[in-house]
């Protein structure tokens, strides 16, 4: 993986590379399979939902161990819930936790939750490590001990104890983690003994090491490495190499704060003067589509007649015009004594992002902006984006299946107004904010449809976000691994490592 990691604690996670290692370490309720069904995974049966739509009834297997040998009860669900809505603790989001109404456990592998209202949506999100059940015995002695709070540096954030099928043996930072298989896991311990996810920020050393064969297999490879990874396996190199469209979309972030990001026609007039078609040929060898908004083709959601911005460098210095940003003597425009200038903050190590920064600076510097560019790793990206110190902040966002986006537009998702949510950008709409609501409580299919068409006309309308590219995922693995199922959602492609075996 190219981005370090910051926790292993699924109550504070938000990356999909911790997700992929909190898939070895934990369990969670349901799973979401390859084919986007969901299937039980700590309960028995997917739970019984009542007609109302307001209640669920959950049956837990009762043979499901922690690594130290404690049993999972409905005990340790209802206490990583308490823990998701601590007003204390610095959960990414609370959205989907807010919802429950009533939490009642019946008996120590049965509990029901109600919801205030419909969600059709709500099943989902206890399907993603973030997710995950976490062990009450070993968890809330720290919990209470910080006032309710857990940090990403805490006790248990380094040392995780879930009932997954590996457990962590070792976490050298920015270096490797080491899982070993749980032999009491619930399933069977898993036929593969060892389990290494390497950090490796430079995504030509992981190609480099894939071709040696010093990693097995190389996740979430650079679209512009795809036909390398093609090469290696037509040169004869045992490999399997896939690519599939998914949920994530790459983007650049306004922060909406700002008063230079405030006028519309400027997010138009940037995405007018970036070449988003040259740069998905040139620098990502065609693997990935052009987006427009941020419900990608994959999804039944899909709204393919929204706005679209081809690149017209001509047509963003008019709307800059129009707006009132007038050019000053050294070329940067400025309007009411502010200079349009900003800083390009990215994900170091990443080709594409990196290559977005410098085609963005020279587009938009020709069309009267002054930019600065700034790299950082991990952590360092993770506090620029987490207390919104940014002017435009580039990054990919993973979509689920579903198309409601709730955490990332409404208003009240805004985390320095309501202390919790994904609206790093800051963006209000009220029309958006009532479509999203509509959307949740609708089950029929086309008339949600509707709602996520306009949702997403809005969105490529007023650009609170460049919506850069859709990515297909690309990933190559030996050719003898059995039961590797890519899987395009949030649960990634380690969400059924159990099964995988060599043979």
């Amino acid at each position: 993986m190219q981005v370090d990691i910051e926790t292993l604690n699924p109550i504070l996670t938000e990356s999909a590379n911790e997700a992929d290692v909190l898939n070895g370490i934990f369990s969670t309720l349901i799973k979401v399979n390859e084919e986007m069904e969901f299937e039980p995974d700590l309960l028995v049966q997917l739970p019984e939902v009542s007609e109302d739509g307001l209640e669920y009834r959950f049956e837990l297997r009762d043979d499901v161990l922690f690594h130290d040998g404690e049993k999972l009860t409905a005990e340790d669900v209802y206490f990583t819930y308490q823990m998701k809505i601590a007003e204390n603790n610095a959960v990414p989001s609370r959205m989907m936790w807010d919802k429950i109404k009533e939490f009642t456990v019946t008996d120590p592998y049965s509990f029901t939750i109600t919801l205030y209202e419909p969600d059709v949506t709500w099943l989902e999100y206890w399907a993603y490590a973030d997710a995950s059940i976490v062990p009450k015995h070993l968890v809330e002695e720290e919990f209470l001990a910080n006032g309710e709070e857990l940090s990403k540096g805490g006790d248990f954030s380094r040392n995780p104890i879930g009932s997954g099928p590996y457990e962590l043996v070792e976490w050298e930072t920015s270096d490797y983690i080491l899982l070993a298989a749980f032999e009491d896991y619930y399933r069977g311990q898993p036929e593969i003994g060892q389990v290494v996810f390497k950090i490796i920020p430079d995504a030509n050393t992981l190609l480099a090491q894939f071709e040696t064969g010093e990693i097995d297999i190389y996740d979430r490879a650079q679209p512009g490495q795809y036909e390398a990874l093609v090469s290696l396996q037509e040169n004869g190199q045992a490999i399997e190499v896939y690519q599939y469209p998914g949920f994530v979309y790459m983007h650049a972030d306004f922060n909406l704060r700002l008063a230079k990001f405030q006028d519309k026609e400027v997010r138009q007039a940037l995405n007018y003067a970036f070449p988003q078609e040259e740069f998905i040929a040139t620098v990502l060898g065609g693997v990935g589509t052009p987006a427009y908004s941020d419900t990608p083709p994959v999804s039944w959601a899909y709204n393919p007649d929204i706005r679209q911005y081809s690149y017209n460098p001509d047509k963003a210095e008019e709307l800059l015009e129009e707006a009132g940003w007038v050019r000053g003597d050294d070329g940067v425009r400025e309007k009411n004594g502010e200079r349009l200038a900003f800083t390009i903050t990215t994900i170091a190590g990443n080709p594409a992002y990196a290559s977005y920064q410098e085609i963005a600076k020279q587009e938009w510097e020709a069309i009267g902006a002054e930019v600065e560019l700034e790299s950082f790793d991990g952590p360092m990206f993770g506090d620029a984006l987490t207390s919104m110190n940014f002017d435009v902040i580039v990054f990919a966002w993973s979509s689920g299946f579903d198309p409601d986006s709730t955490p990332i537009w409404h208003s009240t998702q805004i985390p320095d107004e309501y202390g919790t949510g994904q609206n790093y950008a800051g963006y209000k709409n009220d029309r958006v904010d009532e479509l999203l609501e509509a959307g949740l409580k609708i089950s029929d299919r086309q008339e949600r449809i509707e709602i996520y068409h306009e949702v997403q006309e809005i969105l490529a309308e007023e650009l609170p976000s460049l919506f850069v590219y859709f990515m297909n995922s690309v990933v190559a693995v030996p050719d003898n691994l059995e039961n590797f199922r890519p899987n395009p959602t949030q649960a990634n492609n380690t969400w059924n490592m159990y099964e995988w075996k060599w043979n």
